[in-house]
Parts: structure tokens; C-alpha cells; sequence
């Protein structure tokens, strides 16, 4: 398994072009992209990347049974800007609860419950959460995978100009580590996978025999692998 990023999907930033006149509006699946249902209930976030349109509209339809989700394009006429990547929200009435949570083509949203996503009791000095709205995302990491529940968040380091990123993504799969330098995890076997010979991120992976978890430092600076597992360690 390769370290991964929160971005679900094919995603590429198109080329500026002409479009015909007329501003498009539709509305999509949000299958292909990692959902999370907030701790809250009511609060639901999409990791995606778009181009050649605005920034896509997370839209709710909510039923005493169900909530049916969807991704509400808009294209505007004339030339296109090359798009972006970020986390986009919308707010439920009232907590999900037992209501099944749909797509708009009416299967079920995969989505993961942030309730049991586990957070870091320990960052190393000067490191901070990604602002809201930014992606947790680090140039040569792979999706997310979207067929089953799973989520990621970022950290930085300082609140100035860009320097160093921990990505913490945990997905609902028991999956072995892959190739790399062994250690342990509390307990579970774990495997840290060197940078890549152009600098690339580099990753500790284990799994509880529930979910698998991977801790990434792209950078730099870039964390050394002991804070790597003193990260991993505190996760709780």
C-alpha cells in the first residue's frame, strides 16, 4: 500500500479554453471523492479537485429517512480558469442519526464518521492544523480510496509561507504494510517507506485489524522517522 493523500478521483487542472456562451449548471455524484460526516452530525465535508468551473457546491436533500447528497457544478461562459483543489461543507438541519446517507443516484454515499477518527496527542514544536478548507494533500502521494470509508487530515509547520506537512489518513480496511524498514505501532507490525530518490514524501504504515493507518511527512523540513512513530504512537 503507498502513502496517500485525501484526494479521491482523477483530477487534473485543464489548460485555459473557450467555452460555448452561457453559464451551466448541473448537478453530479459525489461518488469518486472521501466524505466525512461530521463529529457534530450535521456537518458534512468533501475532499475534491475541479477545473474549467467554479468551485463546486456540496448540496443536501434531507427526508425523515434519508439525505440524498450531490455536487452541484457551475461553468461559466467564456474562458475558464484552471480550476483548484480544496474541502468544501454543507450543514444538515438536523443530525444524520440512523437516516441512510445517498448519493444522487440513489446508492449509499460511502463516507467515514469522523467520530472515530483518532487525532494526535503529540505534534513536534510549531506545528499546526491546515487551515479550514485546504486539502490534505502532499505532491507524490496517492487517492484516498474511495470504496470504502476513509479520511485524512494535515498539519504544517508554523502559520507562515508553506514549510513541511504531516499528513494522518486512516481507512476502514485491514490492510499489511507495505515494503520498507520494520518497526511496530502499539504493538502491530509497521513498516516506514523511504522518500522516493527526488526527495518524495515518506511514510509509516500499520494497521489495528480494523483500519490501517499511514502517517506521511512531505517537506521539507521533514519529520525524522522517530517523530514519525511518536506521532503514530499518540493517536487516540
Amino acid at each position: 500500500m503507498a502513502a496517500i493523500a485525501v484526494l479521491g478521483g482523477g483530477f487534473a487542472i485543464d489548460a485555459w479554453m473557450n467555452r460555448d456562451s452561457g453559464t451551466k449548471v448541473h448537478e453530479g455524484p459525489v461518488a469518486g471523492y472521501p466524505l466525512l460526516v461530521g463529529s457534530d452530525g450535521r456537518t458534512l465535508t468533501l475532499s475534491i479537485g475541479w477545473s474549467c468551473e467554479k468551485q463546486p457546491e456540496l448540496v443536501a436533500r434531507e427526508s425523515a429517512g434519508a439525505v440524498k447528497v450531490s455536487l452541484r457544478h457551475t461553468v461559466a461562459s467564456g474562458f475558464c480558469d484552471p480550476g483548484g483543489y480544496g474541502q468544501i461543507t454543507t450543514h444538515l438541519n438536523k443530525p444524520l442519526g440512523s437516516r441512510a446517507l445517498n448519493d444522487t443516484t440513489g446508492k449509499p454515499a460511502v463516507h467515514f464518521d469522523e467520530r472515530t477518527f483518532l487525532r494526535p496527542a503529540f505534534l513536534p514544536e510549531n506545528w499546526y492544523p491546515y487551515p479550514t478548507g485546504r486539502m490534505a494533500q502532499v505532491p507524490g502521494l496517492a487517492a484516498l480510496p474511495t470504496d470504502t470509508p476513509a479520511w485524512a487530515v494535515g498539519y504544517r509547520l508554523g502559520t507562515g509561507p508553506e514549510a513541511g506537512s504531516l499528513i494522518i489518513s486512516q481507512i476502514l480496511r485491514n490492510s499489511p504494510p507495505p515494503d520498507g524498514r520494520a518497526t511496530s505501532v502499539k504493538g502491530h507490525p509497521a513498516t516506514i517507506t523511504p522518500s522516493n530518490p527526488d526527495g518524495g514524501p515518506r511514510s509509516l504504515t500499520w494497521s489495528d485489524g480494523t483500519y490501517t493507518f499511514v502517517v506521511t511527512t512531505g517537506g521539507p523540513p521533514r519529520l525524522s522517522d522517530e517523530e514519525l512513530i511518536h506521532v503514530a504512537e499518540s493517536l487516540g
